[in-house]
Protein backbone atom coordinates (compact mmCIF):
# COMPACT_ATOMS: atom_id res chain seq x y z
CA UNK A 1 0.00 0.00 0.00
CA UNK A 2 1.06 3.67 -0.68
CA UNK A 3 1.95 5.71 2.73
CA UNK A 4 -0.44 7.83 3.71
CA UNK A 5 0.58 11.02 2.25
CA UNK A 6 -0.29 10.34 -0.84
CA UNK A 7 -4.04 10.64 -1.51
CA UNK A 8 -5.57 6.85 -2.50
CA UNK A 9 -9.30 7.76 -3.45
CA UNK A 10 -9.08 10.61 -5.68
CA UNK A 11 -6.81 11.30 -8.21
CA UNK A 12 -7.36 14.93 -10.10
CA UNK A 13 -8.17 15.73 -13.37
CA UNK A 14 -4.99 17.40 -13.92
CA UNK A 15 -2.87 14.72 -12.54
CA UNK A 16 -4.51 11.90 -15.00
CA UNK A 17 -4.21 13.63 -17.85
CA UNK A 18 -0.80 14.96 -17.13
CA UNK A 19 0.29 11.33 -16.54
CA UNK A 20 -1.44 9.81 -19.80
CA UNK A 21 0.24 11.88 -22.06
CA UNK A 22 3.42 10.50 -21.19
CA UNK A 23 2.36 7.34 -22.50
CA UNK A 24 2.31 9.14 -26.71
CA UNK A 25 6.28 8.73 -26.45
CA UNK A 26 6.24 5.06 -24.85
CA UNK A 27 3.54 4.13 -27.76
CA UNK A 28 5.43 5.87 -30.14
CA UNK A 29 8.55 4.07 -29.17
CA UNK A 30 6.94 0.74 -28.99
CA UNK A 31 4.78 1.06 -32.40
CA UNK A 32 6.93 2.60 -34.41
CA UNK A 33 9.97 0.09 -35.22
CA UNK A 34 6.78 -2.79 -34.89
CA UNK A 35 4.68 -1.07 -37.93
CA UNK A 36 7.86 0.47 -39.95
CA UNK A 37 11.04 -0.91 -39.18
CA UNK A 38 10.65 -4.51 -41.30
CA UNK A 39 8.69 -2.97 -43.45
CA UNK A 40 11.45 -0.29 -44.16
CA UNK A 41 14.17 -2.52 -44.26
CA UNK A 42 12.43 -5.36 -46.22
CA UNK A 43 10.97 -2.52 -49.23
CA UNK A 44 13.22 0.16 -49.06
CA UNK A 45 16.71 -1.09 -48.10
CA UNK A 46 15.82 -4.79 -49.85
CA UNK A 47 16.87 -6.81 -46.98
CA UNK A 48 15.36 -10.45 -46.74
CA UNK A 49 12.48 -10.58 -43.90
CA UNK A 50 14.19 -13.25 -42.31
CA UNK A 51 17.67 -11.66 -41.63
CA UNK A 52 15.73 -8.18 -40.87
CA UNK A 53 13.68 -9.90 -38.34
CA UNK A 54 16.61 -11.38 -36.58
CA UNK A 55 18.80 -7.95 -36.95
CA UNK A 56 15.72 -6.05 -35.13
CA UNK A 57 14.87 -9.35 -32.60
CA UNK A 58 18.46 -9.89 -31.12
CA UNK A 59 18.66 -5.82 -29.89
CA UNK A 60 15.64 -5.88 -28.60
CA UNK A 61 15.55 -9.14 -26.63
CA UNK A 62 19.09 -8.50 -25.26
CA UNK A 63 19.27 -5.34 -25.11
CA UNK A 64 15.78 -4.21 -23.84
CA UNK A 65 15.79 -6.85 -21.50
CA UNK A 66 18.90 -6.27 -19.84
CA UNK A 67 17.56 -1.70 -19.81
CA UNK A 68 14.76 -2.45 -18.85
CA UNK A 69 15.59 -4.70 -15.37
CA UNK A 70 18.41 -2.52 -14.80
CA UNK A 71 16.36 0.73 -15.11
CA UNK A 72 13.80 -0.54 -12.63
CA UNK A 73 15.93 -2.01 -10.31
CA UNK A 74 17.82 1.53 -9.91
CA UNK A 75 15.01 3.38 -9.77
CA UNK A 76 13.87 1.26 -7.10
CA UNK A 77 17.04 1.70 -5.19
CA UNK A 78 17.12 5.33 -5.94
CA UNK A 79 13.45 6.43 -5.77
CA UNK A 80 14.46 8.35 -2.17
CA UNK A 81 16.82 10.64 -3.79
CA UNK A 82 15.74 10.34 -7.09
CA UNK A 83 12.06 10.72 -7.99
CA UNK A 84 10.63 8.49 -10.65
CA UNK A 85 9.88 11.82 -12.79
CA UNK A 86 13.42 12.57 -13.65
CA UNK A 87 13.94 9.68 -15.39
CA UNK A 88 11.65 11.56 -18.31
CA UNK A 89 13.73 14.30 -18.48
CA UNK A 90 16.37 12.06 -19.31
CA UNK A 91 13.98 10.10 -21.76
CA UNK A 92 13.17 13.91 -23.22
CA UNK A 93 16.70 14.92 -24.07
CA UNK A 94 17.87 11.72 -25.75
CA UNK A 95 14.67 10.35 -27.58
CA UNK A 96 15.32 12.55 -30.42
CA UNK A 97 18.45 10.83 -30.98
CA UNK A 98 17.54 7.62 -30.64
CA UNK A 99 14.82 8.19 -33.33
CA UNK A 100 16.33 10.51 -35.44
CA UNK A 101 19.59 7.95 -35.98
CA UNK A 102 17.27 4.84 -36.06
CA UNK A 103 16.42 5.46 -39.79
CA UNK A 104 19.11 7.37 -41.44
CA UNK A 105 20.84 4.22 -42.60
CA UNK A 106 24.22 5.17 -44.84
CA UNK A 107 25.06 4.04 -47.90
CA UNK A 108 27.31 0.70 -48.27
CA UNK A 109 26.90 -2.89 -48.42
CA UNK A 110 23.92 -5.09 -46.85
CA UNK A 111 26.47 -5.81 -44.16
CA UNK A 112 26.69 -2.35 -43.40
CA UNK A 113 23.48 -1.34 -42.97
CA UNK A 114 22.53 -4.55 -40.65
CA UNK A 115 25.20 -3.14 -38.49
CA UNK A 116 24.25 0.10 -38.44
CA UNK A 117 20.57 -0.79 -37.84
CA UNK A 118 21.43 -3.07 -35.41
CA UNK A 119 23.63 -0.04 -33.26
CA UNK A 120 21.17 2.33 -33.69
CA UNK A 121 18.31 0.31 -32.28
CA UNK A 122 20.30 -0.79 -29.47
CA UNK A 123 20.62 2.90 -28.62
CA UNK A 124 17.17 3.02 -29.23
CA UNK A 125 16.28 0.51 -26.65
CA UNK A 126 18.41 1.64 -24.30
CA UNK A 127 16.74 5.37 -24.24
CA UNK A 128 13.34 3.62 -24.19
CA UNK A 129 14.01 2.06 -21.17
CA UNK A 130 15.58 4.76 -19.70
CA UNK A 131 11.99 6.40 -19.34
CA UNK A 132 9.37 3.99 -19.78
CA UNK A 133 9.87 1.41 -16.91
CA UNK A 134 9.75 4.59 -14.32
CA UNK A 135 7.03 6.28 -16.17
CA UNK A 136 4.71 2.67 -15.59
CA UNK A 137 6.15 2.43 -11.82
CA UNK A 138 5.17 6.01 -11.47
CA UNK A 139 1.19 4.87 -11.62
CA UNK A 140 1.64 3.86 -8.21
CA UNK A 141 2.19 6.98 -6.84
CA UNK A 142 -0.72 8.38 -7.66
CA UNK A 143 -3.11 5.98 -6.13
CA UNK A 144 -3.53 2.76 -4.22
CA UNK A 145 -6.92 2.65 -5.05
CA UNK A 146 -7.63 -0.51 -7.46
CA UNK A 147 -10.70 1.38 -8.90
CA UNK A 148 -9.18 4.72 -8.99
CA UNK A 149 -6.21 2.79 -10.68
CA UNK A 150 -8.88 1.51 -13.26
CA UNK A 151 -9.25 5.41 -14.91
CA UNK A 152 -5.99 6.62 -14.63
CA UNK A 153 -4.95 3.22 -16.83
CA UNK A 154 -8.17 4.29 -18.85
CA UNK A 155 -6.60 7.78 -19.39
CA UNK A 156 -3.46 6.00 -20.08
CA UNK A 157 -5.08 3.95 -22.75
CA UNK A 158 -6.58 7.02 -24.06
CA UNK A 159 -3.40 8.84 -24.61
CA UNK A 160 -2.00 5.26 -25.91
CA UNK A 161 -4.84 5.94 -28.97
CA UNK A 162 -3.37 9.23 -30.00
CA UNK A 163 0.73 7.88 -29.56
CA UNK A 164 -1.21 4.97 -32.13
CA UNK A 165 -2.35 7.61 -34.23
CA UNK A 166 1.06 9.25 -34.65
CA UNK A 167 3.09 6.51 -34.66
CA UNK A 168 0.40 4.23 -37.24
CA UNK A 169 -1.20 7.42 -38.91
CA UNK A 170 1.18 10.55 -39.22
CA UNK A 171 4.19 8.47 -39.67
CA UNK A 172 2.43 7.03 -42.87
CA UNK A 173 1.11 9.45 -44.12
CA UNK A 174 4.55 11.56 -44.04
CA UNK A 175 5.86 8.91 -45.26
CA UNK A 176 3.31 8.63 -48.30
CA UNK A 177 3.45 12.45 -48.64
CA UNK A 178 7.31 13.13 -49.30
CA UNK A 179 7.35 10.09 -51.67
CA UNK A 180 8.33 6.94 -49.68
CA UNK A 181 11.92 6.47 -49.89
CA UNK A 182 14.42 6.24 -47.36
CA UNK A 183 14.89 10.23 -47.12
CA UNK A 184 10.65 9.93 -46.76
CA UNK A 185 11.24 7.76 -43.48
CA UNK A 186 14.34 10.40 -42.88
CA UNK A 187 11.73 13.50 -42.60
CA UNK A 188 9.10 11.17 -40.74
CA UNK A 189 11.72 10.51 -38.04
CA UNK A 190 12.71 14.14 -37.68
CA UNK A 191 8.62 15.06 -36.93
CA UNK A 192 8.57 12.26 -34.02
CA UNK A 193 11.92 13.49 -32.79
CA UNK A 194 9.94 16.80 -31.58
CA UNK A 195 7.31 15.02 -30.60
CA UNK A 196 8.07 12.54 -28.06
CA UNK A 197 10.30 14.95 -25.69
CA UNK A 198 6.98 17.23 -25.51
CA UNK A 199 5.16 14.31 -23.89
CA UNK A 200 7.58 13.39 -21.48
CA UNK A 201 7.92 16.49 -20.02
CA UNK A 202 3.95 17.42 -19.66
CA UNK A 203 4.43 13.82 -17.85
CA UNK A 204 7.27 14.94 -15.59
CA UNK A 205 5.57 18.76 -14.41
CA UNK A 206 2.12 17.38 -14.09
CA UNK A 207 3.42 14.76 -11.50
CA UNK A 208 5.60 16.98 -9.26
CA UNK A 209 3.04 17.33 -6.19
CA UNK A 210 2.63 13.84 -6.21
CA UNK A 211 6.36 12.39 -6.82
CA UNK A 212 6.84 14.71 -3.92
CA UNK A 213 3.94 13.15 -1.68
CA UNK A 214 5.38 9.79 -2.63
CA UNK A 215 8.98 10.52 -1.61
CA UNK A 216 8.35 12.02 1.88
CA UNK A 217 6.81 9.64 3.09
CA UNK A 218 8.27 6.58 1.08
CA UNK A 219 9.84 3.42 2.99
CA UNK A 220 13.49 3.44 3.69
CA UNK A 221 15.64 2.45 -0.07
CA UNK A 222 16.52 -1.41 0.47
CA UNK A 223 19.56 -1.72 2.01
CA UNK A 224 21.04 -4.63 -0.24
CA UNK A 225 20.93 -5.30 -3.38
CA UNK A 226 18.76 -7.38 -5.22
CA UNK A 227 20.50 -10.70 -5.97
CA UNK A 228 19.18 -12.28 -9.75
CA UNK A 229 17.90 -15.06 -7.80
CA UNK A 230 15.62 -12.66 -5.55
CA UNK A 231 14.65 -10.88 -8.21
CA UNK A 232 13.04 -14.09 -9.93
CA UNK A 233 11.38 -15.31 -7.17
CA UNK A 234 9.62 -12.24 -6.56
CA UNK A 235 8.87 -11.83 -10.24
CA UNK A 236 7.97 -16.13 -10.12
CA UNK A 237 5.32 -15.84 -7.56
CA UNK A 238 2.39 -17.50 -9.32
CA UNK A 239 -0.06 -14.29 -9.15
CA UNK A 240 2.47 -12.40 -11.08
CA UNK A 241 4.06 -15.02 -13.22
CA UNK A 242 0.11 -16.41 -14.62
CA UNK A 243 0.00 -12.66 -15.53
CA UNK A 244 2.98 -12.23 -17.11
CA UNK A 245 2.92 -15.51 -19.31
CA UNK A 246 -0.71 -14.59 -20.41
CA UNK A 247 0.17 -11.01 -21.17
CA UNK A 248 3.17 -12.03 -22.74
CA UNK A 249 1.26 -14.74 -25.58
CA UNK A 250 -0.95 -11.89 -26.44
CA UNK A 251 1.19 -9.01 -26.76
CA UNK A 252 3.40 -11.16 -29.14
CA UNK A 253 0.20 -12.47 -31.17
CA UNK A 254 -0.36 -8.26 -31.07
CA UNK A 255 3.01 -7.67 -32.65
CA UNK A 256 2.50 -10.26 -35.31
CA UNK A 257 -1.06 -8.48 -36.63
CA UNK A 258 0.27 -4.91 -36.11
CA UNK A 259 4.12 -5.86 -37.80
CA UNK A 260 1.87 -7.65 -40.72
CA UNK A 261 -0.84 -4.79 -41.43
CA UNK A 262 0.88 -3.12 -43.81
CA UNK A 263 1.91 -6.07 -45.74
CA UNK A 264 -2.09 -7.36 -45.16
CA UNK A 265 -2.91 -4.17 -47.24
CA UNK A 266 -0.29 -3.43 -49.56
CA UNK A 267 -0.42 -7.68 -51.08
CA UNK A 268 -3.48 -8.93 -49.68
CA UNK A 269 -5.84 -6.17 -50.03
CA UNK A 270 -3.63 -4.84 -53.31
CA UNK A 271 -3.89 -1.30 -52.35
CA UNK A 272 -1.15 1.18 -53.95
CA UNK A 273 -2.37 4.02 -51.34
CA UNK A 274 -1.75 1.27 -48.14
CA UNK A 275 0.32 3.92 -46.56
CA UNK A 276 -2.94 6.42 -47.03
CA UNK A 277 -4.98 3.77 -46.29
CA UNK A 278 -3.20 2.44 -42.94
CA UNK A 279 -4.11 5.70 -41.51
CA UNK A 280 -7.61 5.79 -41.74
CA UNK A 281 -7.47 1.85 -39.91
CA UNK A 282 -5.20 3.68 -37.68
CA UNK A 283 -7.59 6.66 -36.68
CA UNK A 284 -10.52 3.90 -36.83
CA UNK A 285 -8.56 1.78 -34.16
CA UNK A 286 -7.54 5.05 -32.05
CA UNK A 287 -11.32 5.73 -32.05
CA UNK A 288 -11.82 2.00 -30.48
CA UNK A 289 -9.47 2.44 -27.71
CA UNK A 290 -10.91 6.04 -26.97
CA UNK A 291 -14.38 4.74 -27.00
CA UNK A 292 -14.32 1.63 -24.90
CA UNK A 293 -12.42 2.60 -21.92
CA UNK A 294 -15.43 3.42 -20.15
CA UNK A 295 -16.76 0.31 -21.10
CA UNK A 296 -14.51 -1.79 -19.78
CA UNK A 297 -13.98 -0.23 -16.59
CA UNK A 298 -17.35 -0.41 -15.80
CA UNK A 299 -17.36 -3.93 -17.00
CA UNK A 300 -14.47 -4.23 -14.72
CA UNK A 301 -16.52 -3.30 -11.82
CA UNK A 302 -19.16 -5.37 -12.23
CA UNK A 303 -17.48 -8.75 -13.68
CA UNK A 304 -14.04 -8.59 -12.29
CA UNK A 305 -11.04 -7.45 -14.08
CA UNK A 306 -9.92 -10.82 -14.77
CA UNK A 307 -13.23 -11.75 -16.20
CA UNK A 308 -13.59 -8.56 -17.95
CA UNK A 309 -10.06 -8.92 -19.35
CA UNK A 310 -11.05 -12.54 -20.98
CA UNK A 311 -14.39 -11.31 -22.68
CA UNK A 312 -11.93 -8.65 -24.36
CA UNK A 313 -9.80 -11.45 -25.43
CA UNK A 314 -12.58 -12.79 -26.94
CA UNK A 315 -13.53 -9.87 -29.05
CA UNK A 316 -10.25 -9.66 -30.05
CA UNK A 317 -9.37 -12.65 -31.87
CA UNK A 318 -12.95 -12.95 -33.08
CA UNK A 319 -12.12 -10.24 -35.21
CA UNK A 320 -9.13 -11.46 -36.46
CA UNK A 321 -10.34 -14.67 -37.24
CA UNK A 322 -12.83 -12.45 -39.49
CA UNK A 323 -10.38 -10.20 -40.96
CA UNK A 324 -8.58 -12.79 -42.08
CA UNK A 325 -10.92 -13.81 -44.83
CA UNK A 326 -11.62 -9.83 -45.37
CA UNK A 327 -9.07 -8.57 -48.13
CA UNK A 328 -11.27 -8.68 -50.84
CA UNK A 329 -14.18 -7.06 -48.46
CA UNK A 330 -12.80 -3.17 -49.31
CA UNK A 331 -11.93 -0.73 -47.30
CA UNK A 332 -14.90 0.13 -45.45
CA UNK A 333 -14.92 -3.79 -43.84
CA UNK A 334 -10.88 -2.92 -43.07
CA UNK A 335 -11.70 0.45 -40.96
CA UNK A 336 -15.23 -1.55 -38.91
CA UNK A 337 -12.86 -4.35 -37.96
CA UNK A 338 -10.06 -2.13 -37.06
CA UNK A 339 -12.65 -0.40 -34.44
CA UNK A 340 -14.14 -3.13 -32.83
CA UNK A 341 -10.23 -5.44 -32.70
CA UNK A 342 -9.23 -2.20 -31.29
CA UNK A 343 -11.96 -2.12 -28.57
CA UNK A 344 -11.14 -5.55 -27.89
CA UNK A 345 -7.34 -4.81 -27.71
CA UNK A 346 -7.47 -1.88 -25.11
CA UNK A 347 -9.91 -3.91 -22.86
CA UNK A 348 -7.14 -6.36 -22.23
CA UNK A 349 -4.25 -4.26 -22.56
CA UNK A 350 -6.03 -1.50 -19.96
CA UNK A 351 -6.86 -4.43 -17.72
CA UNK A 352 -3.47 -5.81 -17.83
CA UNK A 353 -1.65 -2.74 -16.76
CA UNK A 354 -4.14 -2.37 -14.24
CA UNK A 355 -3.91 -6.25 -12.14
CA UNK A 356 -0.01 -5.70 -12.30
CA UNK A 357 -0.43 -2.10 -11.05
CA UNK A 358 -2.68 -3.34 -8.20
CA UNK A 359 0.22 -6.57 -7.37
CA UNK A 360 3.10 -3.04 -7.47
CA UNK A 361 1.27 -1.08 -4.87
CA UNK A 362 0.69 -4.12 -2.55
CA UNK A 363 4.76 -4.37 -2.58
CA UNK A 364 5.73 -0.96 -3.59
CA UNK A 365 9.18 -1.23 -2.46
CA UNK A 366 9.86 -3.42 -5.70
CA UNK A 367 7.47 -1.41 -8.24
CA UNK A 368 10.09 -0.53 -10.39
CA UNK A 369 10.90 -4.42 -10.70
CA UNK A 370 7.67 -5.35 -11.54
CA UNK A 371 7.29 -2.53 -14.38
CA UNK A 372 10.43 -3.39 -15.19
CA UNK A 373 9.69 -7.22 -16.19
CA UNK A 374 5.83 -5.80 -17.48
CA UNK A 375 8.35 -2.96 -19.89
CA UNK A 376 10.34 -6.01 -20.83
CA UNK A 377 7.87 -8.71 -21.72
CA UNK A 378 6.19 -6.38 -23.74
CA UNK A 379 9.19 -5.09 -25.88
CA UNK A 380 10.35 -9.12 -25.71
CA UNK A 381 6.37 -9.83 -27.11
CA UNK A 382 6.90 -7.27 -30.06
CA UNK A 383 10.30 -8.53 -30.50
CA UNK A 384 9.36 -12.06 -31.09
CA UNK A 385 5.84 -11.07 -32.53
CA UNK A 386 6.59 -7.71 -34.87
CA UNK A 387 9.86 -8.44 -36.25
CA UNK A 388 11.61 -12.56 -35.80
CA UNK A 389 8.08 -14.57 -36.31
CA UNK A 390 6.99 -12.23 -38.46
CA UNK A 391 10.02 -11.91 -40.52
CA UNK A 392 10.56 -15.88 -40.31
CA UNK A 393 7.12 -16.57 -41.26
CA UNK A 394 7.11 -14.33 -44.64
CA UNK A 395 10.32 -15.91 -45.35
CA UNK A 396 9.27 -19.86 -45.11
CA UNK A 397 6.13 -18.68 -46.94
CA UNK A 398 8.51 -17.21 -49.93
CA UNK A 399 8.33 -13.07 -49.68
CA UNK A 400 10.24 -11.66 -52.03
CA UNK A 401 12.15 -8.39 -50.95
CA UNK A 402 13.52 -7.81 -53.89
CA UNK A 403 10.18 -7.80 -55.89
CA UNK A 404 9.30 -5.47 -52.76
CA UNK A 405 11.94 -3.23 -53.35
CA UNK A 406 10.54 -2.94 -57.60
CA UNK A 407 7.15 -2.54 -56.73
CA UNK A 408 6.03 -6.00 -57.71
CA UNK A 409 2.94 -8.04 -56.35
CA UNK A 410 4.14 -11.31 -54.33
CA UNK A 411 2.85 -14.67 -54.83
CA UNK A 412 -0.19 -16.45 -53.64
CA UNK A 413 2.19 -18.49 -51.43
CA UNK A 414 3.54 -15.68 -50.12
CA UNK A 415 -0.11 -14.22 -49.75
CA UNK A 416 -0.60 -16.78 -47.55
CA UNK A 417 2.17 -16.33 -45.20
CA UNK A 418 0.60 -12.62 -44.83
CA UNK A 419 -2.48 -14.19 -43.44
CA UNK A 420 -1.10 -16.54 -41.34
CA UNK A 421 1.39 -13.82 -39.48
CA UNK A 422 -1.37 -11.18 -39.46
CA UNK A 423 -4.66 -13.66 -38.34
CA UNK A 424 -3.66 -16.92 -37.61
CA UNK A 425 -1.06 -17.22 -35.40
CA UNK A 426 -2.25 -14.16 -32.86
CA UNK A 427 -5.64 -15.75 -32.74
CA UNK A 428 -3.94 -18.88 -31.27
CA UNK A 429 -1.72 -16.73 -28.59
CA UNK A 430 -4.64 -15.23 -27.84
CA UNK A 431 -5.94 -18.12 -27.27
CA UNK A 432 -3.89 -19.85 -25.25
CA UNK A 433 -3.06 -16.41 -23.30
CA UNK A 434 -6.81 -16.12 -22.52
CA UNK A 435 -7.00 -19.57 -21.50
CA UNK A 436 -3.89 -19.15 -18.63
CA UNK A 437 -5.41 -16.49 -17.31
CA UNK A 438 -8.56 -18.13 -17.07
CA UNK A 439 -7.40 -21.39 -15.56
CA UNK A 440 -4.54 -20.13 -13.51
CA UNK A 441 -5.19 -16.25 -13.01
CA UNK A 442 -6.39 -16.97 -9.10
CA UNK A 443 -4.25 -17.78 -6.56
CA UNK A 444 -5.92 -18.74 -3.59
CA UNK A 445 -9.33 -17.45 -3.26
CA UNK A 446 -8.26 -14.13 -4.80
CA UNK A 447 -8.73 -12.59 -7.98
CA UNK A 448 -6.01 -10.56 -9.36
CA UNK A 449 -7.17 -6.90 -9.69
Amino acid sequence: MLPAGVDTRNVSLANQIGYGAGQVAGQVFRDLPSLLLLFFMTTVLGIAPDVAGVTIFVPKLLFGTIFDVSVGILSDRLRRKIARRWWLVAGALLSPLAMILLFHVPEGTQTVKLAYVAGTFSLYMAVFASFSVPYLAMAGDLTSNPSQRNVVMAWRLVFTAVGVLVAGALAPAIIEMQGGGQSAYEDMALVLAAICPISLLIAFFSSAGTSRAAAASARPALAERLSPKQAFSILLAPRFSVLLLANLLQLTGAGMAYASLLYFLTYNMERADAFQLIGVVVIMACLGIILAQPLWVRLAGLMGKRRAYIAATILYMLTYVIWAFAASWGAIAAFILSFVAAVGNSGWTMLGFSMMSDIASEDEEHAGLYSAAWIATDKIAFALGGTLLVGLTLATFGFDSAKAVAGLPQSENAKMGIIVAFAVIPVTLNIIGASILGRWGRVGNKEPD
